[in-house]
């Protein structure tokens, strides 16, 4: 009766397996004629034992069982015979290789009947004592982590029993949330916003398609990172704009030269900044003898007057014209005779007294 048991090649993780099933089948079949002989069970074993690791041994212990009377057929023949065979083929390692084993071992959720099933029986393997600390501190470690947390709320389990029967609890709540809200394991988490159609679907497709920024962007763009148009911070530089870049003869029309590179080219020769004029120059004209605020020539609009508007206006603002204030030639004349260098003073006497030097000028 039964199925015969798994033939056994000298797999010493497997010894276990396999004696466990000869006892299952021997003891189903006990009432069987022949299976009360110690003899006769021993041969049975035998011939489920094949392969070249195991051949020599099977010889061995076939002899020995030849050996014995038939006549003597005693009951310690068996006992000597699993003795024999646990000696030579049990594994050693077994308890080791078990305890690395409980180490890696992982539940995968929502198996948590397989879990606690291969929990124990390497537990055993170990030789570890189930319900130990140790041994629930390594139960929780192989869990989930939120299982692992609805283990721990209060009340605390303490024996092995509690935290099974808790961790069943918990799986149990999570794939009944998981089978309501359509699979999201992150139930307490916030979840993204689904996109919205978009009732515009004629967008250009393909390489050739136009690169939008914030000026050109279309409206199923909304809420879309999109570049910044950084030519909308720029002056017009079209049209008849009072004040736009006067004295560099662009008279309305754009430079082309002006953005090189994306950097902005200094179009301002008069200006001290950009030439470094450490003289008394006018920064208009670029004559000596008077400042840029009195140049004769800043009204004309000619050449000379190098300064652009940083702002420029429309034509529809009308803008009063400041009223220039004449300042005193007298004190003008005296500050910047004040301002020239000995050098240009002695020239300037000689220019107005002629070539004849006096040591002693009168005034």
């Amino acid at each position: 009766m039964g199925k015969d048991p798994p033939t056994f090649h000298g797999d010493r993780s497997k010894a276990d397996t396999f004696m466990n099933e000869v006892e299952k089948y021997l003891t189903l079949n006990d009432d069987v004629a022949g299976f009360k002989s110690p003899k006769k069970k021993v041969v049975l074993v035998l011939m489920f034992m094949q392969g070249p690791k195991v051949e020599e041994w099977t010889r061995g212990m076939l002899q020995w069982i030849q050996q014995i009377p038939d006549e003597s057929n005693p009951d310690f023949v068996w006992c000597v015979f699993q003795r024999r065979f646990y000696r030579r083929f049990t594994d050693t390692q077994a308890d080791s290789t078990a305890r690395k084993d409980l180490g890696q071992l992982k539940m995968r959720f929502p198996d948590i009947d397989s879990y606690i099933a291969d929990f124990e029986q390497t537990v055993r393997k170990a030789l570890y004592r189930l319900g130990s600390h140790e041994m629930n501190q390594q139960f929780l470690s192989g869990l989930p982590r939120d299982v692992a947390e609805d283990i721990m709320r209060y009340p605390t389990p303490i024996t092995y029993q509690e935290h099974t029967k808790k961790a069943l609890a918990s799986v149990r709540s999570k794939v009944l949330l998981r089978n309501v809200f359509g699979g999201n394991r992150n139930f307490g988490t916030f979840a993204p916003q689904q996109s919205r159609p978009q009732w515009n679907s004629n967008r250009p497709q393909g390489q050739n398609m136009l690169q939008y920024n914030s000026s050109n962007a279309p409206r199923w763009m909304n809420n879309t990172p999109v570049p910044m148009n950084i030519d909308r911070n720029r002056a017009p530089t079209r049209g008849n704009y009072r004040g736009n870049y006067r004295g560099n003869n662009f008279r309305g029309r754009q430079n082309p030269n002006r953005y090189q590179g994306n950097r902005l080219q200094n179009n301002f020769q008069g200006n001290a900044a950009a030439t470094g004029n450490s003289s008394n120059a006018c920064f208009q004209c670029g004559e000596v003898g008077h400042f840029a605020r009195n140049c004769p020539k800043h009204r004309q609009g000619s050449q000379y007057n190098r300064t652009a508007n940083l702002i420029d206006f429309n034509n529809n603002q009308n803008f009063p014209e400041a009223d220039i204030t004449e300042e005193d030639p007298i004190k003008v004349l005296q500050a910047q005779l004040n301002s020239l260098s000995m050098e240009n003073r002695e020239k300037l006497a000689l220019a107005m007294g002629g070539e004849d030097r006096q040591d002693f000028p009168s005034a």
